[in-house]
């Protein structure tokens, strides 16, 4: 998520939270981010929805997906293909958003660029693991665009 005023955003448009949804079809992911980033895999997961609103707010059009912590909903776009490997790196990316604020480190983080460094760190390397080493370098550009706090330099020169 780039900002809390997206966030704000977002959380207006939708209902109450619902319930959490099925974990059926993300195993392979919470056993990743489990492993690798040292979350606990959930018994519970966060509603995925596909939606429109991302093209809708402003400050997400450029996003395929959000994760919305005053609702624990996942956001995908409506056209992103979650069977191929790129587009279930982006679920990936979302789950470990909810990983994060499940387990509190929202709150251990200088600024939610932390958040996204991290997520955008497991999703490269798990597009690394299947072989996936464009897309990953691609996003490696991302996590440090996006990945920094007020002040921070850029880490890699381009």
């Amino acid at each position: 998520m780039r900002s809390s005023a997206a966030a704000l955003a977002l959380s207006l448009c939708l209902a109450p939270p619902a319930l959490a949804g099925s974990c059926a079809g993300m195993g392979d992911l919470l056993t990743f981010i489990e492993a690798e980033g040292g979350y606990s895999v959930p018994s519970d997961c966060p509603t995925v929805d596909r939606s429109d609103l991302l093209a809708s707010v402003p400050a997400l059009r450029s996003q395929v997906g959000a994760f919305i912590p005053a609702t624990g909903h996942i956001l995908l776009a409506h056209d992103l293909d979650t069977d191929s490997t790129l587009g279930r790196s982006y679920l990936l990316h979302e789950l470990v958003h909810a990983a994060q604020y499940r387990s509190g480190a929202q709150l251990h983080v200088r600024c939610e660029g932390e958040l996204e460094r991290e997520a955008y760190r497991l999703q490269t390397s798990w597009l690394r693991q299947k072989g996936e080493f464009r897309e990953a370098m691609l996003l490696d550009w991302a996590a440090d665009a996006l990945g920094r706090c007020p002040g921070d330099k850029m880490a890699m020169d381009y």
